[in-house]
């Protein structure tokens, strides 16, 4: 069954939405919170025809979610030119409760599509979320996100997957190019464009990389990270999807390839990390394409960097780190450095003794104090190296060297450092 009008009314996906529309119209002026999205679906689920297969439910219940999701972000604000004003607190509760089922809903498998009413019905069900996705002028990107998942989950997955990505290539590929004839003339003060079309390189991008075509999926990444609204946020989470399907090779190759974009500006790089460890634990020998990925991200990535270096036992790529950023052993905690103290103890020397002499040039009490709290912790590393002659010397000259300063000499008593 290809075309809607051999398709049964009650099995259409037009118009189930309408239906839904319609119904809605009984809530049209409550306020957008929680409670109404929990009306909105209930009222919504008992329009569901009885009779749908295991798919159909599923492709109802989305649907759902989708007009729901459009009520609660649009309608009841006042809009200057085509971007809607700030949500309130209980609307972007009321936003999150349907982004997170839309999300859960997506993530569960997709029974087996047997009938050509079922085809066509992931196939408008598929038109809707391009669209609303497309459409969507608000700062979140929600709808982007669950087009991601549509297709990990509800598309890839499918016999006939590869063909359905193919023909969303060729879909996309005619709406870039309508919308660059739109760009040529926007309309004063609008931001739809921009929006849409940022979203439009980001779903390009994401049909390429699950046809494995990594080189054109990076450039469509490259051309919406160029823009200034770009937050790698937003990006698909390829990386988790290749760790996830043991893609090593590829996985490296993104890892990679993404630094130069990660670093543009600050995000979230825990799970970057992560995926390359687990990369380098299959690949070994792609351990330094890590080394100057992570290094291409400072100073943002330091602190990732840092704990990587201390992990694969690099002490000493970790402290010439540590003097060239003037980092200061005071930020640490004791037990942060433990592992240094452990596998290359007399690294952290020069560490402590740079960061003494920097507070002493404060030349004050305060300076002092913080001065004297690492000298305690530079007896304890001398003791540890056995080099407490060695301590004793440099102690007894750097009081001496400092004897005219009395707020000194009382704090260096004060930690018993000196008699």
């Amino acid at each position: 069954m290809n075309s809607n009008a051999s398709q049964p009314a009650e099995l259409s996906v037009a118009v189930w939405q309408q239906q839904i529309r319609e119904a809605l119209i009984a809530i049209e002026t409550s306020i957008r919170n929680v409670a109404y999205t929990e009306q909105a679906l209930e009222i919504a689920l008992k329009l569901q025809p009885a009779a749908l297969s295991a798919a159909s439910r599923q492709f109802y219940q989305l649907l759902a979610e989708l007009t729901i999701y459009s009520k609660v972000m649009l309608p009841m604000h006042k809009t200057t030119g085509t971007s809607p004003l700030s949500l309130g607190y209980h609307t972007r509760l009321a936003a999150g409760e349907v982004q997170s089922r839309i999300d859960q809903l997506l993530s569960k498998p997709l029974p087996t599509l047997t009938t050509d009413i079922e085809r066509q019905q992931w196939t408008e069900l598929l038109a809707v979320l391009r669209g609303d996705m497309l459409a969507e002028v608000r700062d979140t990107y929600t709808l982007l996100n669950s087009y991601y998942l549509f297709w990990r989950y509800w598309g890839c997955t499918l016999p006939d997957g590869r063909q359905r990505l193919e023909r969303e290539q060729r879909i996309l590929d005619e709406i870039a190019v309508e919308a660059a004839e739109r760009d040529k003339q926007p309309l004063p003060g609008s931001s739809h464009a921009r929006f849409a079309h940022h979203s439009l390189l980001l779903a390009q991008s994401y049909i390429h990389f699950s046809l494995a075509q990594d080189e054109q999926s990076l450039h469509y990444i490259q051309e919406a990270a160029a823009r200034h609204d770009f937050y790698p946020e937003r990006l698909p989470d390829v990386t988790s999807e290749l760790a996830a399907n043991e893609q090593w090779k590829r996985l490296v190759w993104w890892l990679a390839a993404l630094a130069p974009i990660l670093r543009r500006q600050y995000s979230e790089l825990a799970s970057y990390a992560d995926h390359w460890d687990a990369a380098v634990r299959q690949l070994p020998e792609a351990e330094p394409q890590m080394w100057s990925a992570l290094e291409s991200l400072l100073p943002l990535g330091g602190r990732m960097y840092e704990e990587k270096l201390l992990a694969y036992g690099k002490y000493g790529r970790w402290m010439d780190y540590q003097l060239s950023s003037g980092r200061d052993p005071a930020n640490y905690k004791v037990t942060e450095l433990k592992p240094v103290e452990t596998g290359a103890p007399q690294l952290l020397l020069p560490f402590y003794h740079q960061a003494v002499e920097r507070h002493m040039s404060h030349k004050n009490r305060d300076g002092y104090k913080a001065a004297v709290k690492l000298l305690k912790r530079l007896a304890k590393l001398y003791a540890r190296l056995k080099q407490d002659e060695r301590w004793q010397q440099y102690i007894e000259q750097f009081a001496a060297r400092n004897s005219r300063l009395r707020a000194l000499q009382e704090e260096l008593r004060k930690g018993k450092l000196i008699p």
